[in-house]
């Protein structure tokens, strides 16, 4: 179900979903536009102010899928910070969906990927697709 009082950023059955900031990408395909779905920009938009956020959700309304999506320099903690804080904001419109947490950086550093912050989130969303990072750009079938 669409955010109430926001406009997605896609029409409802739209192939092809990208989000994108200072070269990094999610690009969602939605093949032959089999699905319906959303996309809003949350950062400064759905959530203002001083409140952590992430950049992006996108909602599959068939299979039920909500990615959350955050495109990060090289502060993944941040990131991963900003995904839950998301998650927790959005929790009443996000009931009856999956949440997926989706992080596309660039240049992370060594230590960040294999911190304790960072392998703990992964534990914590450990089922299958439920957490995804790449750099620069991650594409996938929704």
């Amino acid at each position: 179900m669409p955010l109430n009082g926001y406009r997605s950023l896609c029409t409802q059955h739209q192939p092809i979903i990208v989000s994108k900031e200072q070269g990094r990408v999610h690009r969602a395909n939605n093949p032959q536009g089999r699905s319906k779905v959303s996309h809003y920009r949350i950062d400064g938009y759905v959530i203002q102010g001083g409140t952590i956020r992430c950049d992006f959700l996108l909602m599959n309304d068939d299979s039920a899928d909500a990615y959350l999506i955050e495109l990060k320099g090289s502060d993944i903690e941040h990131g991963l910070e900003q995904l839950e804080a998301t998650a927790l904001y959005l929790q009443a419109e996000l009931n009856g969906y999956r949440v997926k947490y989706r992080l596309i950086h660039s240049r992370a550093k060594t230590q960040a990927i294999n911190g304790i912050k960072f392998k703990k989130f992964c534990r914590r969303h450990a089922q299958k697709g439920e957490f995804l990072h790449q750099e620069g750009q991650l594409i996938e079938t929704i």
